[in-house]
C-alpha cells in the first residue's frame, strides 16, 4: 500500500520542481539539477534577459550562453539540459539536441523533427529516455519493454494498448499525460 502511495507523490513532485520554472530559463547541469529544478544562468523571463545557443552551426561542441553582459562558451557535455523562456526544454546527450515533449512526467518522451532538404519531406522521430538520468533511445516497444525488464505489467499493457511503434508518441487529454506514462503508472500501482 505504501508504494501505491509513494509513486504519485514522487511523480507529483518531480512534475511541480520540473514545471514550477516555467517563467525562467537557464541550464541545467546534471540530471538531478533538472528533476530538482536547479538552474544556472537562470533568468525571470518577464524582468530579464538572456541568450542561450544549444547547437551554435559553426560551434557544434558547445552551448553559448550570454548572461549579464558576458558570453560563456561551456562543452555540451557538460550541460545536461537547457530551458528556454517559451518553456521549451533540450536535453544534450552525444552532442545533439532532443527537445523534450513532457518534461514533468516518469518516461521521458522526445520529438526531432528533421527539415525538409530538397525532395525529401521533413521526418519526424521520437526517442524516451527511462528516467531523467538514462540515456536516450529511439521509442519502440522493444526498446521500451527492455528498458523496464522486470516490469511485466506494464509489457503486457504496452502490447495490449499498441500495436506499432509509430502509436508509442499518443498524449492523453483526458489525463494531461503521454499514454506510455499513464500506462507506466498503473502497472505500478498493480
Amino acid at each position: 500500500m505504501k508504494h501505491i502511495l509513494l509513486l504519485p507523490l514522487t511523480v507529483l513532485f518531480f512534475t511541480a520542481s520540473v514545471c514550477a520554472q516555467a517563467d525562467s530559463s537557464g541550464i541545467f547541469r546534471t540530471a538531478k539539477d533538472f528533476l530538482n529544478g536547479k538552474l544556472d544562468f537562470a533568468i525571470r523571463c518577464d524582468s530579464q534577459s538572456h541568450k542561450i545557443n544549444a547547437d551554435p552551426l559553426f560551434k557544434r561542441n558547445r552551448v553559448i550562453v550570454k548572461h549579464n553582459g558576458r558570453t560563456y562558451k561551456l562543452a555540451k557535455d557538460s550541460v545536461y539540459a537547457v530551458r528556454y523562456c517559451s518553456g521549451v526544454v533540450e536535453r544534450l546527450f552525444q552532442g545533439k539536441v532532443y527537445p523534450m515533449v513532457n518534461p514533468g512526467e516518469a518516461i521521458l518522451i522526445y520529438k526531432v523533427t528533421i527539415p525538409a532538404i530538397g525532395k525529401t519531406p521533413a521526418q519526424t522521430k521520437w526517442y524516451f529516455s527511462k528516467d531523467a538520468a538514462w540515456s536516450i533511445q529511439p521509442l519502440t516497444i522493444g526498446n521500451l519493454t527492455g528498458a523496464f525488464p522486470d516490469n511485466h505489467a506494464f509489457h503486457d499493457a504496452i502490447i495490449a494498448e499498441f500495436k506499432t511503434d509509430g502509436e508509442l508518441s499518443r498524449y492523453d487529454p483526458v489525463h494531461k499525460m503521454m499514454r506510455i506514462n499513464r500506462l507506466y503508472l498503473n502497472s505500478k500501482t498493480q
